[in-house]
């Protein structure tokens, strides 16, 4: 797999935090998400790396690299996929230009990596995560590993006080101490939703837009090639001026005529806050839903697909991106 060697999309989640226990326990206690990935700071740091994620016959992903950025209260991690399924690279004589493969057997995989970013949130249970696109790592993915180190911090002894609580009914143990109750716990990804039509251009600016029908027509004699979506391209004469309200007043008129009822998704082309440029597509049916946050960042020297440790020109694009989601 190739990544693009100055650009990385960069999509935006949200990590949840939740306990649950096997006592007898309705509202069982939670430690905060900072004070659990402190404790995974020093498990990641004090063991060796690369540590196995996921692993099975085609696929094998990795925690590569783990650095805490204390200016910015942010986790940097590396994770790595690599994939057997994956085609092998080519290699070409530059003298005779003859072609031949470079050698990967079956049981070895093409490895590329993602960079993460993880800050907690004030409120102790939420955090948001940055995660780089097209290396074929997912949000769940570092769910996965979340809960993984999660279960390693709970057999260790200097983590005790994050696993066990004392029961809410105050009872004692036979030697006077208060009975405890083990919590374990839930780590789950969600997109952010933190953008709707209306804060996207608010904070940001117009581009342009397509509306986009999808349909089933014969576009050849033979019926082999099939037209399968239309789209209506739009611009604006001044951009700075389209905001959310221009767009879905706009986009429920067109639709009331003939021309424009088979009409259903809206894509998005517009600048954000940071100058970058990217799209969504939308609902046309459910213009104001909220709908998650992404972002394109380009650097000026090349990045490989690959890397062993944290890339700090990736790292310079990405924490800027931070200021775009509240703490």
């Amino acid at each position: 797999m190739s990544l693009p060697l100055r650009k990385r999309t960069v999509h935006f989640y949200e990590i949840h935090l939740s306990s649950f226990t096997n006592a007898a326990v309705k509202n069982p206690s939670c430690a905060s998400l900072t004070d659990l990935l402190q404790n995974f700071t020093l498990l990641a740091s004090g063991s060796k790396l690369p540590r196995t994620i996921r692993q099975s016959s085609q696929l094998h992903t990795v925690l590569a690299d783990w650095n805490y950025d204390a200016a910015n209260n942010c986790y940097e991690l590396l994770v790595s996929k690599a994939n057997a399924a994956l085609s092998d690279v080519a290699l070409r004589d530059l003298g005779t230009a003859k072609l031949r493969k470079a050698g990967k057997t079956k049981v070895e995989g093409i490895e590329v990596s993602a960079h993460v970013l993880i800050r907690p949130n004030t409120d102790g249970k939420k955090a948001a995560m940055l995660l780089t696109m097209g290396a074929s790592v997912a949000a769940q993915d570092i769910e996965v590993m979340l809960r993984l180190m999660s279960r390693q911090a709970s057999k260790d002894p200097r983590s005790k006080s994050l696993f066990y609580f004392d029961d809410p009914s105050g009872a004692k143990t036979p030697d006077g101490k208060p009975l405890q109750y083990k919590v374990q716990y839930r780590f789950a990804a969600y997109g952010h939703q933190g953008q709707t039509l209306a804060t996207a251009l608010k904070s940001g600016e117009f581009e342009s837009m397509e509306l986009i029908a999808h349909e089933q027509a014969k576009f050849d004699a033979g019926g082999n090639l099939q037209i399968v979506e239309r789209s209506l391209g739009i611009q604006a004469r001044i951009p700075k001026t389209v905001t959310g309200a221009t767009i879905t007043n706009a986009v429920r008129s067109f639709r009331q005529s003939p021309d424009g009822a088979i009409y259903d998704k809206l894509r998005l082309h517009y600048k954000t806050v940071a100058g970058k440029r990217t799209s969504a597509v939308l609902d046309i049916k459910n213009l104001d839903a909220a709908f998650t946050l992404k972002e394109h960042i380009e650097f000026d020297s090349d990045v490989e697909a690959q890397q062993e440790r944290l890339s700090t020109v990736i790292l310079a694009g990405m924490k800027p991106l931070l200021q775009l989601v509240p703490s």
